[in-house]
């Protein structure tokens, strides 16, 4: 067992930089190399964290040397460079989702399989301290089994127009809706054996995006929890936040009710009004918060040999099932049923 990590991060656009952030902060990793196909924004960063190796291909950077990758590529680039560093013997944290397609993700799932190295899919929310505490309180059997679920998470109408463009490609339920299923199906403990959903477009397709504006799925548990998700990416600019969260478990004996928009700081500035709960961000003494923390998690699980909380296998389950909300959502609501 080595004492620092060599991490080559793919892709170091927003949420790349979120990882080189995160993983600036932590003695146990070492960021070894950058790649990315904008050669100018990968100067920027390579200067930025002091980074000597840098690659437009990623076969190079697997070539390199590196112990782990971190994939923060557009959803759809997914399932080649994941697949090449499994077989380059890299440790992988890979952004979610896993992938767009159930083809991808069980290509991706079986090429970790045959490797002993970590495979992390990252879906850093359940470092958040509310939804930690909530599968704390569900696991305790205090309040008895999650009969119902109310799910909402919605981002302003800047993020798929001007944040993240490539966007256009993917599908709200992969965006949005796996972040809070996968909170769900935590605290479930079970897969979710039928679908029925809708969706309706026409604000983003008169900007020329040709995905749904929004979307509303019952998605019913092995066992009888259902799940009630929802999800746009609509919002106005002059919404107070970027992302809208709400998050209701109905237990058998009490209620879990998170709602992020129940703020902790608002700013007012010069041109807009913003409130949200800081989840990660600078202190006094470094930087802290989820992404941190599950950044952390995987370094710790890459350097002790033990399994990440969240697996190739998770990341499969999940797919699965977003696929067959996305098939539901565009074939009128048709019910869809998952075979385990």
């Amino acid at each position: 067992m080595t004492d620092q990590l060599r991490v080559g991060v793919m892709g170091v656009g927003l949420q790349g930089t979120g990882h080189l952030h995160d993983l600036s902060v932590n003695p146990r990793a070492k960021i070894a190399a950058l790649c990315d196909l904008n050669e100018g924004l990968l100067a920027q960063r390579a200067e930025q964290f002091d980074v000597a190796a840098t690659f437009t291909n990623y076969a190079e950077l697997l070539a390199g040397n590196v112990d782990a990758v971190v994939i923060a590529l557009p959803d759809t680039l997914h399932r080649e460079p994941a697949i090449a560093a499994v077989r380059a013997g890299k440790h992988v944290l890979l952004e979610k989702p896993m992938a767009l397609t159930v083809d991808d993700a069980q290509a991706i799932a079986d090429a970790a399989a045959e490797s002993d190295r970590c495979f992390m899919v990252n879906l850093s929310n359940r470092w958040m301290p509310a939804f930690s505490k909530a599968h704390a309180l569900v696991k305790s059997g205090d309040l008895g089994d999650v009969r119902y679920i109310f799910s909402r998470m919605s981002n302003r109408i800047d993020v798929p127009t001007r944040m993240l463009r490539w966007l256009k490609d993917s599908h709200l339920a992969h965006w949005i809706g796996v972040h809070r299923f996968d909170i769900a199906r935590w605290l479930v403990g079970r897969e979710v054996v039928r679908v029925r959903a809708v969706q309706r477009d026409g604000v983003l397709k008169s900007m020329g995006m040709d995905v749904a504006d929004f979307y509303q799925a019952t998605l019913e548990f092995d066992g009888g929890a259902v799940l009630s998700l929802e999800g746009s990416w609509i919002a106005p600019g002059s919404s107070p936040a970027i992302v809208d969260s709400r998050f209701y478990v109905l237990c058998d004996r009490g209620v879990i009710d998170i709602d992020r928009m129940r703020s902790e700081l608002a700013v007012t500035g010069p041109e807009q009004f913003e409130m949200s709960t800081p989840g990660t961000g600078g202190l006094v003494t470094g930087r802290s918060g989820f992404t941190v923390e599950a950044s952390r998690h995987f370094v710790d699980c890459c350097l002790t040999g033990e399994q990440p909380i969240i697996t190739a296998a998770d990341g499969l389950a999940m797919t699965r099932t977003m696929c067959a909300l996305v098939e539901s959502a565009e074939n009128d609501g048709r019910i869809v049923e998952l075979d385990w």
